[in-house]
């Protein structure tokens, strides 16, 4: 997230804690690893496709 004074903070969260991060190493490894992950997921629409066609092999 970039902040009204245009300062670049990070949130990570796991099961029972979340972290606010700042400074702009630690934001950009985040960004990166989002990126990363971002850019292999699947769009909106083959998300659907993919759920739907998983969806009727396990009803078969």
């Amino acid at each position: 997230m970039t902040l009204d004074d245009d300062v670049s903070v990070a949130f990570e969260e796991g099961i029972d804690t979340g972290t606010l991060l700042e400074g702009t190493e630690n934001v950009t490894i985040r960004q990166r690893a989002y990126d990363l992950l971002r850019s292999h997921a699947l769009s909106p629409r083959e998300t659907a496709a993919f759920i739907r066609s998983e969806l009727e092999n396990y009803a078969v």
